[in-house]
């Protein structure tokens, strides 16, 4: 039988019309596939071609002390890139225009934009604004397409906006690293400030240790101190009394010698009465030893020199006292020691002029009374002469006795009496300096307990200036890392843009689909055979023979003489006029063909199944199935956007396997090994089963004949 002279093509072509309409079928995918491609081949490539309204209200301003207008910079920039048709207008132009369709979207800048992006440093920053309206009833896939250039406006305006303001950061960054360098430096003399410091604080806790010690030697000094003052207090009473003494006893020894010359003097006158009269007056002469007490005197000059040395030992040892050192700082006290040492040193001149007048008087009455005993002798013996010599020696004595008793009563009675007065002063400030003596041990206490209170305040201070230097070193540290790290940061252009743009985005592809319509021409393609092989089954007449076939394959044979060109045709006029009106680009070109081929098939032979199986209503349930198809293939969107339903019922759709293998024969040039299979496979067991529901038909003779030539 040859092909073209089968039975079924005789019938075919004695059908008015029926081969044009083979013809038209055959085109079916074509005209599904590639017009509708074609309209969308490149829509996001013409996205340039939206209206889109702006409205710039924004007003200049300044930031970081140079006038912006970044309003206007905006606006020039949007209608120079020309990535949307930028139309500029004014804002009640733009809401009628977005009402009526004119605009797909408008764009507001506000008239606060530059002054808002100036607040971005500040303590109150306020974010500038941009109003981006939509209409999206008037198309949602422009609106879509809008919002995405929105999104890189945003984007493309934050960026500027970081760049500004980037740079003002880094300009900082740089001063603060200056900042942390001289910092650092502070923070180094800081710390060696601290240590000297520290070193004096250890001296001064040294001379403090010294002080501690010295007070409290001063306290035991004070106590022995104030001690000897109570013996120098009685020893200055003592002294006034044998002082008083003194000058009495030289009174009377004035007066003893005043009265016994007087006395004398009458004797004398008396002398040349007789030897018997000058004997008895020489024997009264003679007792002139036992009148003058030249012991006692001896005994008064000796205590009274002692007296004197002590007191000058005391007052030597105590001015040279630390404690009466300090006392001495106090004016009134210091005059009236002074004084007191004053009239000591005087009293003790007159005390030794005393015992030096009182010696020498010793002296020269011893020698004159001795010569005077010689005289008597001689006078005994001479006789007359003796008297003359006697008259003459007792003149001579009368002078004597008269210069004695003016020196005592000149010079010893009143050196006596101002050794008495100094005594009585020396005693009155020993009174008074050993009533304030009690006064002077308690602030030697409180001196002593100050000194040991101080001493644990330095060790404190000590400790802390110990951990002042170490955070000040830490510090100076932490400075010096810091402008360090700061160090690294530089403010060149390069920096700035680097730092507005942090990340630098690259992308990587598997596949590279040109434009949108060799995206969704697997989809289309896959639709486009579907639908002819719907629209194929339901034009064509399955059931009609031209005569009766033998058995069920002989009957689906003679229909694969028409039903084989027709699905080949679809297939292969589908991919070429892609290829050729469309300009699609393959990775796979023959390898798009055998797929497209084998999808036909694959689609030919199950639509048939059901036509042929369930007549009518088996074109119907193919028609439902397509409709399930479009959402269950992910032709459009990713299967997993879908809901549950569409999701179960993927992998269990023809068109899943066609659109997978046109995009791996397309644009990823992939393995379509597993598709083919399951597509041939669907195809192969489909032709089977229609064998067989040829063979029940024909047993149960459900088969029609032509009534005529013109109609079917």
């Amino acid at each position: 039988m040859k092909f073209w002279k089968s039975t079924e093509w005789q019938r075919v072509r004695k059908i008015r019309g029926l081969p044009l309409l083979l013809i038209g079928i055959a085109l079916i995918p074509s005209l599904y596939a590639v017009i509708f491609l074609s309209s969308l081949w490149d829509a996001y490539g013409n996205v340039n071609k939206l209206p889109v309204a702006i409205v710039n209200q924004d007003r200049a301003a300044k930031i970081n002390g140079k006038t912006q207008h970044l309003g206007n910079n905006l606006t020039k920039n949007l209608v120079d890139g020309k990535q949307l048709k930028i139309i500029k207008t004014t804002k009640s132009q733009a809401a009628s225009g977005l009402k009526s369709g004119k605009y797909y979207m408008t764009i507001t800048i506000p008239s606060d934009f530059t002054e808002n992006s100036g607040t971005l440093l500040s303590s109150n920053p306020v974010q500038p604004e941009i109003k981006i309206a939509h209409n999206t009833g008037q198309g949602f896939i422009a609106e879509k397409m809008t919002t995405s250039a929105a999104e890189k406006l945003q984007t493309k305006v934050s960026q500027s906006l970081q760049k500004v303001y980037s740079q003002t950061l880094v300009t900082a960054t740089t001063a603060s690293k200056d900042g942390f360098n001289t910092g650092s430096e502070g923070a180094s003399k800081l710390s060696s400030g601290i240590s000297q410091l520290q070193d004096g604080t250890k001296q001064l806790q040294t001379g403090t240790t010294a002080l501690q010690s010295g007070s409290a030697q001063l306290v035991t000094g004070l106590s022995q101190y104030t001690s000897g003052v109570s013996s120098a207090n009685s020893g200055s009473a003592q002294l006034v009394a044998g002082a008083q003494q003194l000058a009495t006893q030289l009174q009377k020894v004035s007066d003893e010698i005043n009265a016994k010359q007087q006395a004398k003097a009458s004797d004398l006158a008396k002398l040349d009465a007789g030897l018997t009269e000058l004997t008895q007056q020489l024997e009264k002469l003679r007792q002139i030893d036992a009148i003058i007490d030249t012991s006692a005197v001896d005994n008064d000059a000796e205590n009274l020199g002692r007296g004197f040395s002590n007191v000058e030992s005391d007052m030597k040892q105590l001015i040279s006292d630390p404690a009466m050192q300090k006392a001495m700082a106090d004016p009134q006290f210091s005059a009236k020691v002074k004084q007191l040492t004053q009239h000591l040193e005087d009293t003790k001149n007159s005390a030794t002029n005393l015992g030096t007048d009182s010696e020498q008087l010793q002296k020269s009455i011893l020698a004159q009374i001795t010569t005077l005993k010689s005289r008597l002798g001689d006078l005994s013996k001479n006789g007359a002469g003796a008297v003359e010599q006697a008259q003459q020696a007792i003149k001579t004595l009368n002078v004597s006795l008269t210069e004695v008793s003016n020196g005592i009563a000149t010079q010893a009675v009143p050196g006596a009496q101002q050794l008495a007065q100094g005594a009585s002063q020396l005693n009155a400030g020993l009174s008074q300096l050993n009533a304030n003596s009690g006064t002077l041990n308690q602030g030697a206490s409180q001196l002593n307990s100050g000194t040991t209170q101080l001493l644990e305040g330095e060790n404190q201070a000590i400790v802390a200036l110990g951990q002042a230097n170490t955070g000040a070193q830490t510090l100076s540290q932490k400075l010096a890392d810091g402008a360090v790290k700061l160090s690294s940061i530089h403010n060149q252009k390069s920096n700035v843009t680097a730092l507005s743009k942090p990340v630098k985005k690259d992308n990587s592809d598997l596949s590279k689909v040109a434009n949108n319509g060799t995206g969704m021409a697997p989809y289309m393609m896959s639709v486009g055979l579907f639908v002819g092989m719907v629209a194929f089954s339901a034009i064509f007449d399955f059931m009609t023979v031209g005569k009766k076939p033998k058995n069920g394959f002989l009957w689906w044979a003679d229909k694969q003489t028409v039903n084989a060109p027709v699905w080949i045709a679809q297939a292969l006029l589908m991919t070429a006029l892609l290829f050729i009106v469309d300009g699609m680009q393959t990775q796979k070109p023959v390898m798009t063909f055998v797929v497209a081929l084998v999808a036909s098939f694959a689609f030919n032979q199950f639509v048939i199944l059901f036509n042929v199986a369930f007549g009518k209503l088996g074109s119907g349930i193919m028609l439902i199935l397509m409709v399930l198809q479009l959402s269950a293939s992910a032709g459009t969107y990713p299967i997993e956007l879908s809901n549950g339903f569409f999701n179960a019922i993927h992998p269990w759709m023809p068109m899943t396997y066609s659109v997978h293998a046109l995009r791996e024969t397309i644009s990823i040039g992939g393995n379509v090994a597993l598709d083919l299979t399951v597509l041939l496979s669907l195809g192969i067991v489909s032709m089977i089963l229609t064998w067989g529901v040829y063979e029940v038909k024909l047993r149960h003779n459900q088969l029609s004949f032509p009534q005529s030539s013109t109609a079917e």
